[in-house]
């Protein structure tokens, strides 16, 4: 037990660096372009995206066991965000990135959907992930807040990993410009058995 917690406080502490450039090149890389419509300047930074969780990172012993992230999506402009969506990714740093996770999304608390993910090999120009295609959140009103909830949960033979999350946050009137790149908490699949980083054995696996 004890071995298995200090191996996964130094996959998390290992990833801080990473983490921190990811959202750094976030920030440098973007645009201000003028919605013409409303003289509105798009700019980073005009979503701010929380975990309503806190920094807990929710964490399966076993596969098929959802995990929840509660995320709050901040317009903090004056300006309404229409057309508002958002790109999700998951993956771990290892090098073996296992199967792709069982997602499902929804807004507020409207319908259940599920999320079809496809592996990109270089998610924001670095780090390989797997990717949703974007997910539309409607309008974000003035100063207002969308919420949405993501569910996650691992297949068997998943890797042993923490594996971390993002959201690309853009609008239609804003066209490419992203809005926050927002680093979650991470949906952790630690089973007591197994070694970090190769496909997991659970209770009752030989």
């Amino acid at each position: 037990m004890l071995n298995t917690t200090i191996r996964h406080g130094a996959v998390l502490a290992a990833t801080a660096g990473v983490l921190s450039a990811l959202a750094a090149h976030g920030a440098a890389a973007a645009a201000r372009p003028e919605d013409a419509a409303t003289g509105y300047a798009c700019r980073y930074g005009a979503v701010s995206v929380s975990d309503a969780a806190g920094s807990a990172a929710p964490t399966a012993r076993k596969p098929g066991v959802p995990l929840y992230a509660t995320l709050r999506l901040h317009n903090t402009e004056n300006t309404a965000l229409t057309k508002a969506s958002y790109v999700f990714a998951i993956g771990n740093l290892m090098k073996n990135r296992g199967p792709a996770p069982h997602v499902r999304w929804r807004v507020g608390k409207g319908s259940w959907h599920a999320m079809a993910l496809h592996w990109n090999s270089k998610t924001n120009g670095s780090l390989p992930l797997w990717n949703s295609q974007a997910l539309a959140l409607g309008t974000i009103p003035s100063r207002g807040t969308v919420t949405t909830e993501i569910s996650v949960s691992f297949p068997k033979k998943s890797i042993k990993a923490v594996d971390y999350d993002f959201l690309d946050v853009h609008s239609g009137a804003c066209g490419s410009t992203r809005l926050d790149w927002y680093t979650g908490n991470g949906f952790s699949y630690w089973p007591w058995n197994g070694t970090p980083g190769k496909p997991a054995q659970t209770s009752g696996e030989h």
